[in-house]
């Protein structure tokens, strides 16, 4: 299951420690963290590894909306707030979800977390065909990442083996890592990325991808590739 990381922004004592209530009752999400005011809360927004914000509105320590503008990939955002005046801003920013204080209920609660929800799904399905785009001299490289069996490290470039052709481009496997669908793409190798639709089965210390292809499969991401497969 699709995991979402949240993090609250509350600066009254009890309504926070609600909101934490409600975030473990739900099996999809994760609590990253909980800040009484905005300031505290900037690093772990600006990191990009928050997939959804639940906040006071006028949570201490700066103005919530200005900074959510100010940020280049701001998470999903459900405000939960005594302040109904604020609705009509927070809607412009396309906030998921506003919830008065006197309004909430798990039942209200778990009714905002599917609108998320649905919302990481569709976000899923527009990256399935996924196309990359590499420089090569004068020209571009167009690869459609649902071909990808698998990359390779070589160095600071990386060889992608695809059902077609093989392309070797520049640019690191760390980088490429950062680019691809985290659920579609896992490292099983400090020198090895596979498409997890590509595996056909997984033994002790190999995967054999649908191309024939065995890899070895690293020790440190052996736990995380046998959680994944269902293993």
């Amino acid at each position: 299951m699709y995991k979402i990381n949240v993090i609250i922004i509350e600066d009254e004592f009890l309504a926070l420690k609600r909101l934490e209530s409600m975030v473990a009752r739900i099996e999809c999400l994760t609590l990253s963290g909980s800040y009484e005011d905005l300031i505290h809360a900037k690093e772990a927004l600006e990191s990009g590894n928050v997939n959804l914000m639940i906040s006071n509105i006028q949570a201490p320590g700066s103005d919530t909306l200005t900074f959510l503008r100010s940020i280049s990939n701001p998470p999903f955002v459900i405000f939960v707030t005594d302040h109904r005046e604020f609705a009509v801003d927070g809607y412009e920013l396309d906030v998921v979800d506003y919830i008065l204080k006197p309004l909430l209920t798990p039942e209200r609660f778990e009714k905002a977390i599917s609108k998320v929800r649905n919302l990481i799904i569709s976000q899923q399905q527009k990256q399935l065909n996924q196309i990359l785009k590499f420089k090569d001299g004068h020209k571009s490289i167009f690869i459609n990442s649902d071909h990808i069996f698998y990359i390779k490290a070589m160095g600071d470039y990386a060889q992608i083996i695809t059902k077609d052709e093989n392309h070797t481009v520049s640019t690191t496997l760390k980088d490429l890592e950062k680019r691809l669908n985290e659920n579609r793409f896992i490292r099983i190798h400090k020198s090895h990325i596979v498409n997890v639709n590509q595996i056909k089965s997984v033994e002790a210390i190999q995967v054999s991808l649908k191309n024939n292809f065995k890899l070895d499969i690293g020790l440190k991401y052996r736990a995380n590739l046998y959680s994944i497969m269902g293993l």
